[in-house]
Order: C-alpha cells, then sequence, then structure tokens
C-alpha cells in the first residue's frame, strides 16, 4: 500500500534515489476513512539549507509554489490546487543550519478505486522545482486492515493552533518523511497506525492482536512489541515510541503483524517500513560547545560558570569533558551513566515541555533537567476558577515543591512557587493565580 520517494538523498547504507533539482523528502500514508473510503496524506519536507532566500533587514524569506493533483485511473483530472507556502527565518533567532526545515501535509479523501497524486514544488527564488508522482489503491473495507505505519520524529500533546495537520485529538506527531534518525541527537521516534474494519457491534468488535518488530540487516531484533486489543469502534489507533540510542549506523526493517481472534498464527495483514540510522562525527563545533554547556550549567556552580566563560574553545572542551567524567558513577565502564542520564532528560524535555521553543530551556524542564521525574504530580490543568496549574513533588534528598502555572492556556507553563530550592525563584503573588478554591494542603 505504501510507497515513498525521496530525492537527492544518499547515504552509503541506502540504495541511490531519483535526483532532482530540488532537494525533497515525500511520505505518503494512507488512513481509513468514513464509508469505507480512503484519506491519503502525503507529508513533504525541505531543509532551510537547500532553499534560497532574500533578505529583509535581518528575515531570511523565500516562497515555495506548490500544485496538487489527483487524477483518475484513465488520467482523469479529479482535484486540482495551487497554494503559496511562505518560509521566514529570523536570523536574531536562529541560521541556516543543516537541521532546519520547513514541513507541510497534504490530505485528501478519495472513494474506493486508483488515484495517482501528484505534487509539483517549485522555489520562487531560484526557479528550482520538482515534480513527485505515484499511483495508490485505496484501503481494503473487506476484512479487518491496516491502514499505513506513520514514523515521526516525536509526539506531544498539543492543544496551540500551530502544525494542526500533523494532529490527532490534541496530539502532535511531527512526521519524518524520510525515517532518518541519528541517535547522537534523537533518543527514538514514534510510530502510529490504525487497525480498521468496515462493520464493528457488539457482537462482532474489532479484535485480535499485533506484534511489532524492528530488526538489524542481521536479522537481529533490536525491539518487540505484541498487543491484545478489543474495540466496539471502526477505527482503533496505535502509536508508541521507540528508543534508539543503542542502535548501530545502518538500516533497520520495522515490521507490523495483525491476527485475527479467529487466527493467531496467519497474519490476516502486515506492513513494513525501512528506518535509517546514521550517527554524527563527535566532533564538537563551536555551536554544539555552546549547547552542552547550556545542558551542564544546570548543574554548576557561579565560579565554575565563571571559570568556563574565561576559556578558549579547546579549554572549553577539556572543561566539559572533566565535568562529565567527575561525575559518573562508574568510571570503569564505557558509558558516562550521569551524562546519559541527563541527556535522557534533556531529550525528554524537549519532547514534552516544547512551547514555540526548546523544551529544555523552559521552566519545567529545567527543573526536569535538574531533578529529574517528579515523585508526585498533581495535575490541576483543567481547573475552572483558576489558571491550569501543575505540582510538582520531590521527595528523596528533601522535599522540594514547585507548582507552574499556565497564563495563556497554550501549554506554556511558568514556575511561580518554589520550596526548599535556593537556585529557583517563585512569584510572591502565586496564590492569586490558583483561585479561590486552592488547597493548601497540596503542598503538604
Amino acid at each position: 500500500m505504501k510507497n515513498k520517494l525521496l530525492l537527492t538523498f544518499i547515504l552509503v547504507f541506502i540504495p541511490i534515489f531519483l535526483i532532482a533539482e530540488l532537494n525533497v523528502f515525500f511520505d505518503c500514508n494512507c488512513f481509513p476513512a468514513e464509508n469505507e473510503n480512503t484519506t491519503f496524506e502525503i507529508t513533504y519536507k525541505v531543509f532551510d539549507s537547500n532553499l534560497d532566500f532574500t533578505a529583509q533587514d535581518n528575515i531570511l524569506i523565500t516562497q515555495l509554489l506548490v500544485n496538487f493533483n489527483i487524477f483518475s485511473a484513465d488520467g482523469q483530472e479529479l482535484y486540482h490546487k495551487d497554494f503559496i507556502k511562505q518560509i521566514k527565518v529570523d536570523l536574531d533567532k536562529t541560521s541556516i543550519y543543516h537541521d532546519e526545515f520547513f514541513i507541510d501535509k497534504v490530505k485528501a479523501t478519495v472513494t474506493p478505486g486508483l488515484y495517482k497524486f501528484t505534487i509539483d514544488i517549485q522555489d520562487m527564488v531560484n526557479k528550482e522545482s520538482l515534480t513527485w508522482e505515484k499511483t495508490f489503491h485505496t484501503l481494503e473495507f473487506s476484512h479487518m486492515n491496516l491502514s499505513d505505519i506513520e514514523i515521526s520524529s516525536f509526539h506531544q500533546s498539543d492543544s496551540t493552533t500551530r502544525f494542526q495537520d500533523f494532529k490527532r485529538d490534541n496530539v502532535l506527531f511531527l512526521v519524518n518523511p524520510n525515517h532518518l534518525f541519528d541517535p547522537v541527537k534523537d533518543d527514538g521516534f514514534t510510530y502510529y497506525f490504525e487497525v480498521f474494519q468496515n462493520v464493528t457491534t457488539e457482537e462482532k468488535p474489532l479484535g485480535g492482536k499485533w506484534i511489532l518488530t524492528v530488526q538489524n540487516k542481521d536479522q537481529n531484533s533490536v525491539y518487540n512489541e505484541e498487543k491484545e486489543f478489543s474495540s466496539t469502534y471502526s477505527i482503533k489507533p496505535f502509536w508508541n515510541w521507540i528508543p534508539i540510542s543503542q542502535w548501530d549506523t545502518g538500516t533497520y526493517t520495522l515490521s507490523l503483524k495483525l491476527y485475527s481472534n479467529d487466527n493467531s498464527n496467519e497474519p490476516v495483514e502486515s506492513r513494513e517500513e525501512l528506518i535509517f540510522i546514521q550517527k554524527t562525527e563527535k566532533s564538537i563545533s563551536k555551536a554544539e560547545i555552546d549547547k552542552e554547556y547550556r545542558y551542564a550549567k544546570y548543574f554548576l556552580t557561579n565560579y565554575e560558570e565563571r571559570v568556563f566563560k574565561n576559556l578558549d574553545d579547546e579549554g572549553r572542551v577539556e572543561f566539559l569533558k572533566r565535568f562529565w567524567e567527575q561525575n559518573d558513577p562508574n568510571p570503569k565502564t564505557e558509558q558516562n551513566e550521569y551524562k546519559e542520564e541527563i541527556t535522557r532528560r534533556v531529550n525528554y524535555a524537549n519532547r514534552k515541555f516544547s512551547y514555540y521553543g526548546d523544551g529544555w530551556k523552559s521552566d519545567r524542564g529545567r527543573i526536569y533537567i535538574r531533578r529529574g521525574k517528579p515523585e508526585e504530580v498533581i495535575d490541576k490543568s483543567y481547573e475552572y476558577h483558576a489558571k491550569p496549574y501543575i505540582i510538582w513533588k520531590y521527595y528523596l534528598g528533601g522535599k522540594r515543591i514547585y507548582i507552574f502555572v499556565d497564563f495563556t492556556k497554550l501549554g506554556n507553563y511558568k514556575l511561580v512557587y518554589v520550596e526548599n530550592d535556593e537556585f529557583e525563584f517563585g512569584d510572591p503573588n502565586w496564590k492569586d493565580y490558583l483561585g479561590p478554591y486552592f488547597d493548601e494542603n497540596e503542598l503538604q
């Protein structure tokens, strides 16, 4: 069912793909819709470093002209839409790094049949363009079946208005069309798929089990997951996050098999996806030095910070190396468990606490990186008479309490109350934000 095309992207362990002038990654996924229709979701992604920009003050601007077409099996045009996507890069906030990219998704729901989809994209500054086209059958509803497997860089709860086409029930799935991940930068990825059948009742529920595995090139399993399910709904979604920090460079095969309750030996349907892992070189650039310092700074004394700022780049690399070594709980092992834990916390903060910026910079991200997972959480994000707020409590090594308030009601929680932490500061008016019915026993 699935067919993807990767343009102008070549790795030593990936077969050569079609090359075009403009570098764009495409991925098309099929999902069930009402009345036995199929929704096609086509994601395209282009890195900023592959585009030409015009400068306006300190803002770089470019535009993509996109033409989306759907044709029937006999070549008749069924749908056509032209639109322009404007891309801005604020040099006061970021730069044209390889990792910065523009991503978008187009969707189309069609009746059963065979269709050809085409997307033409043109960089309106340098006039470079490409055409992507593929032919697809719609999903089969005659038996319990699987959608395609969507691969995302991460998923997180998000009630804002951004990335609407990438959300399902206020959960953001940032699709990664090229399926390429770097364990040095990415601690994992998210899969998403749906199980469905045309008619579901209490007497005939949607039920069975699925088995998902990931194997390396030697066909050794690096991840396994199995789940039994039963639902009175005709469509049931599944998703989860898969860690990759220990995976080596190479190509991996993600396999999904669906079994009915009537036959647990032979799958009724299966899907496969390729996952590409490539670790970056470990040489540290100035930007990476600054990034690693920002992670470490939450644990440095004022004196250590002053020392670091007076060092040159070579000295800073050595400083950070010694810092991690001094905090390594088990120097006899190859791994630095302390650094791995802090890195895990940073990655978690970026996944869970991001709000128009890196999650590790947020108040919750900072506390999570310093303290780890709270031992108790009181979630009051749906209070009627108060601003949404969350209480975190830590008991190991002394009781510490933190209260975060979402003033905008968009998920941007700010620290307003601190107990027993000399490195953090609260807001003297914190009680005013929690409403008239706040129970101070929650701080016990």
